[in-house]
């Protein structure tokens, strides 16, 4: 079960560190309780995703596309 107190900390520096490495402006709302709305540098395509869905492209799994194809370790 995901917590927005532990599990959304982890996410949100994943979301940071993703956004870091391609660069791009987005605007991404990610569901489930430890997801929320990320809109740095205003603008881009908006996004919806489930948050396991968004940590599971990172991660390389599933087939991403546009920026969701930026690989984070973790």
């Amino acid at each position: 079960m995901l917590t927005p107190d532990h599990d959304g900390c982890i996410i949100a520096d994943d979301v940071a560190e993703w956004a870091r490495r391609h660069g791009e402006p987005f605007r991404l709302q990610l569901t489930r309780p430890a997801g929320g709305v990320y809109t740095p540098g205003g603008g881009g395509e908006p996004a919806v995703l489930d948050t396991i869905e968004f940590c599971s492209l990172l991660a390389g799994r599933g087939e991403p596309t546009g920026l969701f194809s930026t690989i984070v370790p973790f």
